[in-house]
């Protein structure tokens, strides 16, 4: 009988990372399995490796050693980038009332979390015997411009996902940079998760695993995603480290904007926010605190976000779901209800 997820899980388990530099091996790894779902080793081990790949210590250390004026050209930057979001639209831009120390904190707090990109290459059905395989990578790679990740890409694209869009320069799209595969059991019904071995094997597009995800039932998906340049992409522009980027951190009407481990989207009366979590993730791992200006969510004992939102809500009218997006994968969403029809510049504003 497998173990449940109240019950303690022992032994170990196997995972690849599979290098965006195709000359070089898929290296077989071993993690822990004994932290479950709450307590996950490869979302863990992924934070941390995309984290040191992307520089972040080099640009928390750049940022505290900035000179006054870098610091200033900074939170400039950050404010002109809100009002040419804001497009002109009635109401007050809360950074643009906020001032350079304030914007400053915000970005540090953004520099010392360490988050990656979830990717569902299938999700567990009965057809697939309730397997759902990850691929985790950097979740600033567009920014960065990393190289195209054949091997991980055609692994999406065996599993039965669409072609991906291209580049804005009209490059082939994909996966992009180094990447990390995970499998977990995932039977909601016999309320069980535990992580389960991928191996250099089963990164063979031609394996039978993929055959079964892209077929009908067998939890394959459709298409791509593409991101937007968060915080951390704006601070490696200013202060160096990788690519420059395009894009916003507050939307655009009708558009969707990216921060460091969300996506947000707004209208008059309501922003939406929405976290990549783990294919096996219940409701009742899911803990949101809502308050008047704040929020708080915490998924299997992680914290995914902390801090005041861009304005008041009305908190009664505040809500979370989990879904399956067929691109995305699992998504925690939560709905703000605004108490004030004005655009805000930003979702939440880290502790």
């Amino acid at each position: 009988m497998p173990e449940a997820l109240n019950m303690a899980l022992t032994g170990t388990f196997k995972y690849v990372l599979i290098p965006a530099d195709s000359s070089e091996p898929i290296d077989t790894r071993e993690g822990d399995k004994s932290g479950g779902l709450s307590d996950d080793f490869l979302a863990k081990e992924a934070r941390r490796y995309f984290f040191d790949q992307s520089g972040g210590d080099a640009r928390a250390a750049a940022l505290e050693n900035a000179s006054p004026e870098e610091k200033k050209a900074l939170a400039d930057q950050i404010r002109k980038q809100a009002a040419d979001a804001a497009g002109g639209r009635a109401g007050p831009n809360k950074m643009s009332q906020m001032d350079d120390e304030a914007l400053i904190n915000m970005v540090r707090a953004t520099q010392a979390s360490a988050s990656c990109e979830i990717m569902a290459v299938t999700v567990p059905t009965k057809l697939n015997s309730h397997h759902a395989v990850s691929i985790y990578g950097a979740d600033d790679a567009k920014t960065r411009n990393l190289p195209i990740n054949a091997r991980a890409t055609a692994i999406m694209q065996a599993c039965g996902h669409g072609a991906f869009p291209p580049g804005d320069d009209g490059s082939p799209g994909g996966v992009s940079g180094d990447v990390f595969v995970g499998r977990c059991r995932d039977d909601e019904v016999g309320d069980v998760w535990e992580r389960v071995d991928f191996t250099c094997d089963d990164a063979n597009p031609g394996s039978e695993w993929c055959h079964t995800a892209r077929t009908s039932g067998g939890g394959g998906g459709h298409g791509g995603t593409a991101g937007a340049p968060s915080l951390s992409g704006m601070m490696t522009q200013a202060f160096g480290g990788g690519g420059a980027g395009t894009g916003t951190m507050v939307p655009t009407a009708g558009g969707e904007a990216e921060a460091d481990g969300y996506r947000w989207s707004q209208t008059d009366d309501e922003v939406e926010i929405k976290f990549s979590v783990a294919s096996g993730l219940k409701a009742k791992y899911v803990k949101v605190n809502f308050g008047r200006k704040s929020v708080k969510v915490t998924a299997a004992g992680q914290t995914l976000a902390n801090g005041e939102t861009g304005g008041d809500m009305i908190v009664d009218e505040c809500t979370y779901t989990i879904q399956d997006d067929k691109e995305s994968g699992r998504e925690l969403c939560l709905s703000l209800a605004k108490r004030v029809e004005t655009n805000w510049g930003y979702a939440i504003l880290p502790k």
